[in-house]
């Protein structure tokens, strides 16, 4: 501090007290700390649990396998030389258990399946999707021979997808399809995209069963029914798998139906569509 004439006549010193500052920034490192160990540890435990429903599922597939197959086996034994003798009611009971020990191991391999879309690692690469489209729909020609369909399908573009996992997607919900068409004539099947909001929408549309839209939410839960079993066959798989595989890929799947008159599944791909 200078006097008018500019000579030195003293200072001012200001100080402020950071102890409460200092503890305050000590306090929010600490808790950090504390919540990078907390995400750790819970990190590690639901490794843990994971790791030990895998292990579990397998060991109660496989412990499941053998007493099914026993099942199954000593059913159709019975049925086939005890035949002439059993009454009608007897043979019904038989007949009954082992088409539910065979009912009961596809679902078994179902779950098994649907698991192994959790953990397999992705492998993407460029493709064009109507490839993966026409392979499901050849495999599919070949397990349901016979059936008039109506397919109209549009240029998909390209995508950088696991092809694999495209491929049993497209399977899935065109298996669906040609499933809930059954009765109709003609069957038509599309499939095509849309742009939405900036993005691009694939979509499989069918004039089959439809649904109630009341419990859409209900579709792509593993072993969820909309329609009697006994009309409609599978193992309740299907829809939770595409579900899972369009996650897995950064998208999403909604459907629009209507009751008898048919329904539509979109999905996306996240950003890996051209």
């Amino acid at each position: 501090m200078y006097d008018a004439a500019g000579r030195h006549i003293g200072e001012i010193v200001l100080a402020r007290d950071v102890t409460e500052l200092r503890k305050a920034r000590e306090a929010l490192v600490e808790l950090n700390n504390e919540l990078e160990r907390r995400v750790a540890e819970r990190t590690a435990q639901l490794e843990a649990a994971y790791r030990e429903a895998e292990a579990l599922s397998y060991s109660i597939a496989h412990d499941l396998r053998a007493p099914l197959r026993a099942i199954s086996g000593y059913a159709r034994i019975l049925e086939e030389e005890l035949a002439p003798i059993l009454p009608a009611e007897a043979q019904n009971y038989l007949q009954r258990m082992g088409n539910n020990a065979v009912r009961l191991g596809t679902l078994i391999d179902a779950l098994l399946s649907l698991q192994r879309l959790s953990r397999q690692p992705l492998a993407r690469t460029a493709i064009r999707l109507n490839e993966a489209l026409d392979d499901a729909l050849n495999w599919l020609r070949s397990e349901q021979p016979g059936r008039d369909i109506d397919l109209a399908i549009e240029d998909l573009g390209h995508a950088e997808v696991d092809p694999a996992l495209i491929r049993l997607a497209f399977a899935n919900l065109l298996s669906n399809a040609i499933k809930f068409t059954r009765g109709r004539n003609p069957a038509r099947v599309s499939v095509g995209s849309i742009e939405r909001n900036g993005e691009r929408v694939f979509f499989v549309q069918d004039n089959g069963a439809g649904f109630d839209m009341r419990f859409a939410d209900k579709l792509f839960g593993v072993f969820q029914r909309l329609h009697p079993e006994a009309e409609y066959e599978g193992s309740g798989i299907g829809l939770a798998s595409v579900h899972r595989i369009v996650q897995r890929h950064g998208g999403r799947i909604w459907a629009e139906g209507e009751v008898d008159r048919g329904a539509t599944f979109y999905f996306t791909l996240g950003p890996a569509t051209v």
